[in-house]
């Protein structure tokens, strides 16, 4: 009895020990024959890309081989192109003149208000249009990139906001704020109010009422002046460091899970004339294994 009990648990053991492995995905994709032109695969814009698949896999992902969702640039990298900011601004109420200022630096080396105020600023208040009224203004295209030195530098922007007592203080409301990184094949985005709203630094009077304050938010900032008894106020609100050079992996769209049926095909629309690289990648996995298989078809899209 205790010699088939101890044959129990050395097979329990053993189950336990074995890992979970998993097959190579046994995924094809092909096109209709028919569509070949000059051995290239060939479609007119407009037309729908219908990419048939035998075999199977658990999972599958798809690169278009558009711009933004290539395979070959699935990893983040670093490229610095023209730096461009812009934003939209209003100045309600008051007459008040020279209230708001735009600085940037890259060279910010805390973010205590000593070193915030005695920072190597740059004022850039001057290269762009600000409003004068409750009418919106855009800025215009501010190129910055004369303040980074390379695709590995940071970049802070701040506003300063001065009001002064003895007169209405203006309301300063800032909109569509946006910094690119302008690259002859692509624009990047690299900080928007939306992405940024949780980031934002401000330094100022702290007895002023919330409102006295920038105030942060996913659509706009805002600070606003006080009535013409109020004190005289100098408040900053600063950007995150903007790392202005990065430049994200491309995407894959998910066309299949493990839960998912077996699927027979793909369709797909490509909104451009153009040559595209189309990739999937197919994948079986567990907690112990994966394996995969990547497959790549030249599309050719013309007008």
């Amino acid at each position: 009895m205790k010699r088939n009990f101890l044959i129990i648990l050395a097979f329990i053991a053993a189950s336990c020990s074995k890992t979970m492995e998993v097959d190579t995905p046994g995924l094809k994709v092909s096109i209709d024959a028919a569509r070949l032109v000059n051995d290239t695969f060939t479609f007119k814009v407009g037309d729908t890309t219908r990419f048939l698949f035998s075999g199977d896999a658990g999972n599958i992902s798809f690169y278009s081989g558009e711009l933004g969702k290539r395979y070959d640039s699935r990893s983040a990298t670093k490229k610095l192109g023209n730096v461009i900011f812009s934003f939209s601004s209003t100045a309600q109420f008051g007459t008040q003149t020279n209230t708001l200022t735009v600085l940037a630096t890259n060279k910010l080396p805390g973010l205590d208000s000593v070193s915030v105020m005695n920072a190597d600023w740059t004022d850039i208040t001057s290269r762009a249009a600000l409003a004068t009224s409750a009418t919106l203004v855009n800025s215009g295209n501010i190129n910055l990139t004369d303040l980074v030195q390379n695709e590995s530098d940071s970049l802070f922007i701040a506003l300063k906001y001065s009001g002064v007592t003895g007169s209405t203080q203006r309301t300063w409301t800032i909109t569509n704020w946006l910094v690119n990184n302008v690259l002859p094949e692509r624009t990047v985005a690299v900080s928007t109010l939306a992405d940024d709203v949780a980031f934002w630094t401000r330094y100022g009077n702290v007895y002023f009422p919330a409102n006295g304050r920038w105030t942060p938010g996913a659509t706009s900032l805002v600070l606003t002046g006080g009535a013409a008894t109020a004190a005289t106020n100098t408040n900053w609100i600063i950007s995150k460091p903007i790392y202005v050079g990065r430049i994200p992996g491309d995407l894959a769209t998910g066309i299949k899970s493990i839960i998912d049926p077996a699927k027979k095909e793909h369709l797909y629309m490509y909104p451009a004339a153009g040559i595209y690289k189309a990739t999937f990648v197919a994948f079986n996995h567990t907690l112990d294994d994966e394996k995969s298989v990547i497959r790549e078809i030249i599309i050719k899209v013309i007008p």
